[in-house]
């Protein structure tokens, strides 16, 4: 099986993801496009690239352009700091090549919304919070204001990347999402996932806006407070997706 990406498909990708992003309007910096811009979730979707991002095929692999990740913590009262990872500022636009997949997850910390800059949103959730208790999330323990909307059932011909359909299986609803459609909001603690549709005339950009994105990988959270530093805040579905979320396996050449 297939587990890495070579240096040439990598940039491939990537930088045609920042052309979209730029076309339209978005402010890619140079140093938003890296070696962590790509993301595979799981050493067995390196095989998307062996018939290219355009297949159509079902994989979970997608883009990230981050224009801002800002704790937000300046002001606060001192007595609110235990809780100021659960706020903050992000915002980022994602890529998504058709027939593709930002794979099954959850946030324990992080609010976030979607709103299509170009083609369409396939979106799957779980409206109520779902009790893990090997998670640590349990809905009883949680402010629920209310729900999220019930979706619709899944359409007929979604098709998941291989070995993939137990991870969805609790994300029972489904919305498609346009542009110029409302902001669809996600809480913390929701199951959720979402793709380009496999017959997508473009690939689908998604600009993505939410409460401070926690990750292991951002040195800067050393500096800013250092019991921050290893706190990973998405918890996916599928078994071995959160250690090859954190790096990208590219074979130089």
């Amino acid at each position: 099986m297939r587990d890495y990406v070579t240096r040439r498909e990598y940039d491939a990708w990537v930088n045609e993801s920042a052309a979209l992003a730029v076309a339209c309007g978005y402010p890619v910096r140079d140093s938003m496009v890296n070696d962590n811009s790509g993301v595979i979730f799981g050493a067995d979707q390196y095989a998307a690239f062996e018939q290219g991002m355009w297949s159509r095929e079902p994989f979970e692999a997608i883009a990230i352009f981050d224009a801002i990740n800002e704790p937000a913590i300046d002001g606060l009262p001192k007595a609110a700091m235990k809780f100021a990872e659960f706020g903050g500022l992000c915002e980022k636009l994602i890529v998504v090549h058709p027939g593709k997949f930002c794979s099954a997850h959850l946030h324990w910390r992080k609010t976030e919304y979607y709103e299509v800059v170009l083609g369409e949103a396939d979106v799957f959730y779980a409206p109520e919070i779902i009790d893990f208790p090997e998670l640590g999330v349990m809905a009883s323990e949680v402010i629920e204001r209310k729900p999220m909307p019930e979706g619709h059932p899944w359409p007929a011909g979604i098709r998941l990347a291989k070995g993939r359909d137990k991870a969805w299986e609790l994300l029972t609803s489904y919305q498609r999402v346009r542009k110029g459609d409302a902001k669809f909001v996600v809480p913390r603690k929701h199951l959720h996932g979402f793709g380009c549709p496999a017959d997508a005339r473009t690939p689908l950009i998604i600009r993505e806006n939410s409460t401070y994105n926690h990750e292991p990988t951002e040195s800067s959270k050393g500096d800013l407070m250092p019991e921050w530093q290893h706190i990973h805040d998405n918890a996916f579905m599928h078994p071995g997706v959160a250690e090859s979320r954190l790096g990208t396996n590219i074979r130089e050449g």
